[in-house]
C-alpha cells in the first residue's frame, strides 16, 4: 500500500489557448470585407478544377435565380426588366467569384482536390463488367420472387386459405 502524503499538490499552469488571436467578431467582419472587395486571387493555380466545379454549380443556381427575377420583372419596361437581372447577375457573378477565393474555403478546395487526385479509379471495362453483374443479380432475384410468390398464391388458393370473388379490390370479398 502507498502512503498518501499530507501536501497538499499544485495547481497544474493552464495552457495558452491554440490558433490566432482574434479581434473578435468585428475584426472578422472587416477581413471579410476586405476580402470580399479585393482583386487578389487565393493560391489561383491550386484547387483549380474544383474551384471551377463549385463555381459553375453555384452559377446554375444564382442563372435559376436571376431567370426568376426576369420572369417577375415582366410588367416593367425593357430597360428595367433588363436591367434589373443583369445587375444581379453581376453581383451574383462577383459574389461568386469571392466565395471561391475565399481563403478559408479556397483551402477546403484545395484539400479536396488533393483528396481527390489520391483515389484510385476504376477503369471502364471494370465498370461494365460490375455494372451487369449488379443488373443480372437484380433481374435474377426479381424473378425468383416473382416465381416464389407466384407459387404460394397458387398453393394458398387451392388450399382455400386465400379466396377472392366479387369485383371488389384486391382480397375484397365483396
Amino acid at each position: 500500500m502507498g502512503k498518501v502524503k499530507d501536501e497538499v499538490s499544485g495547481q497544474k499552469p493552464t495552457k495558452p489557448p491554440k490558433g490566432k488571436p482574434s479581434g473578435g467578431t468585428l475584426g472578422a467582419f472587416a477581413l471579410f470585407l476586405a476580402n470580399f472587395f479585393s482583386l487578389k486571387q487565393y493560391k489561383p493555380m491550386q484547387g483549380w478544377h474544383a474551384r471551377i466545379y463549385t463555381a459553375l454549380g453555384l452559377g446554375l443556381i444564382a442563372g435559376a435565380g436571376v431567370y426568376q427575377a426576369y420572369q417577375s420583372a415582366m410588367e416593367y419596361s425593357p430597360a428595367w426588366r433588363l436591367g434589373i437581372p443583369a445587375l444581379l447577375a453581376a453581383i451574383l457573378a462577383w459574389v461568386i467569384y469571392r466565395i471561391v477565393h475565399y481563403p478559408q474555403f479556397a483551402e477546403f478546395l484545395i484539400a479536396t482536390e488533393a483528396e481527390m487526385n489520391k483515389v484510385s479509379w476504376t477503369t471502364k471495362e471494370d465498370l461494365y463488367r460490375s455494372t451487369l453483374v449488379v443488373l443480372a443479380t437484380v433481374l435474377f432475384l426479381a424473378v425468383y420472387l416473382f416465381v416464389v410468390d407466384w407459387f404460394w398464391l397458387l398453393l394458398l388458393r387451392i388450399i382455400g386459405v386465400l379466396q377472392f370473388s366479387g369485383g371488389g379490390g384486391f382480397g375484397s370479398t365483396s
